[in-house]
């Protein structure tokens, strides 16, 4: 008989136990802390959009209780009254404003109370304190009060819009009917920045010309050094020149073998073996010359007017062994070119610097000195 007496007690025990733990946790859920809690009313006059039981409630950005209930005035059925349970050392006071509030686009509602005077306390000797909300607008109201201000920017401004849209219709049509103006203007702009998109490499072309006509086989033979030539600093260069109305000199993307200046000091000594004239060489050569023929170049472009043309003048002297100038000249050619494009432009300077070789040969054939 005494064990089971004892197996009564120690369950009696137990249960009491489990009541008592369930009564705190309702307890503690209840007034939601160890702290003693107000009741303050918060009366919002048209509606809350979002608001439940159990949403937080905050002062001044600090977390100071929650929502316990939500209840419905008899009196005025659009308004809804908010029961907050409110942290007693929590500084409300009768001038302290109430709004709604949520977390982010789309996060929980929640109670925001802000301010408050010191010099107004509030009136508690009439049960619970009320506090009027600021009007509270949902995100759908407010999605609809900006579609709303949306239609009658639109309308206000209908006529304006319409114009625009016609101003864009007619530029458009313009940028059409002169695409190839703008293509134009768009490759001056590229040769005039040096030939676009530094990546990009330049079409390479040779400056092969044919053998001349010129016999200088019979002239007198004598160890003529054919000096490195002397140009402008913009014709000291690999690419090919175009010169402007305005007298620019843009490189093009078209690219030579070597330097003008090479290029012309190799194809005139070149000229010189075809045309029969077995001692001419470069400067580098141990041979002592007993002639030197100096060249300047002044001119290797094409010339962009109506009609391209292209365009080479060498100024050229021939000194004895002394240094003296035996004879002095000025060499021209030119041809005239489809289009600036690489191709015909590269095709009119052959013809122009072949036909200045040429006529620097016939020139060498009177100058140089009998022996």
């Amino acid at each position: 008989m005494e064990p089971r007496v004892r197996y009564i007690l120690v369950g009696l025990f137990a249960l009491l136990t489990g009541l008592a733990g369930l009564g705190f946790a309702l307890w503690i859920q209840n007034k939601g802390s160890l702290r003693g809690r107000d009741e303050l009313i918060v009366r919002f006059e048209t509606v809350a959009p979002g608001l439940r039981s159990g949403a937080p409630v905050t002062f001044n950005g600090v977390r100071v209780g929650e929502v316990a209930r939500l209840s419905f005035d008899t009196a005025n059925l659009t308004a809804v009254n908010a029961h907050l349970a409110i942290d007693r050392d929590a500084p409300i006071t009768g001038a302290t404003k109430a709004t709604l509030e949520a977390q982010g686009l789309l996060g929980a509602v929640y109670v925001s109370l802000t301010g408050g005077d010191v010099d107004q306390p509030l009136d508690r000797t009439r049960g619970a304190p009320v506090i009027v909300a600021g009007a509270a607008t949902s995100l759908q109201q407010q999605a609809r009060e900006t579609l709303d201000a949306v239609k009658e920017l639109v309308r206000d401004n209908e006529e304006p819009l319409h114009d625009i849209v016609l101003n864009v219709q007619t530029f458009a049509a313009a940028l059409g009917r002169n695409a190839e103006r703008i293509d134009s203007i768009l490759r001056g702009l590229d040769r005039t920045l040096g030939g676009g998109d530094k990546e990009a490499k330049p079409a390479l072309y040779d400056l092969t010309i044919p053998p001349p006509e010129v016999d200088l086989s019979q002239a007198p033979q004598a160890a003529l050094v054919v000096a490195d030539p002397t140009t402008l600093a913009a014709l000291d260069t690999q690419r090919l020149i175009v010169k402007t109305a305005a007298g620019e000199l843009l490189p093009q993307a078209v690219q030579w073998p070597d330097t003008i200046p090479r290029l012309v000091q190799k194809q005139v000594l070149q000229g010189f073996d075809k045309a029969g004239y077995r001692f001419a060489t470069g400067p580098n050569d141990a041979q002592a010359p007993e002639l030197s023929l100096q060249l300047d170049i002044s001119a290797f472009q094409i010339n962009d007017a109506q009609t391209p043309m292209a365009y080479v003048r060498l100024s050229v002297r021939l000194l004895a062994e002394d240094g003296k100038v035996i004879q002095r000249g000025e060499i021209e050619g030119q041809a005239p070119a489809a289009s600036i494009e690489p191709q015909p432009a590269v095709a009119a300077m052959r013809e122009a610097f072949a036909k200045a070789v040429e006529a620097l040969l016939e020139w060498c054939k009177t100058a140089l000195p009998a022996k």
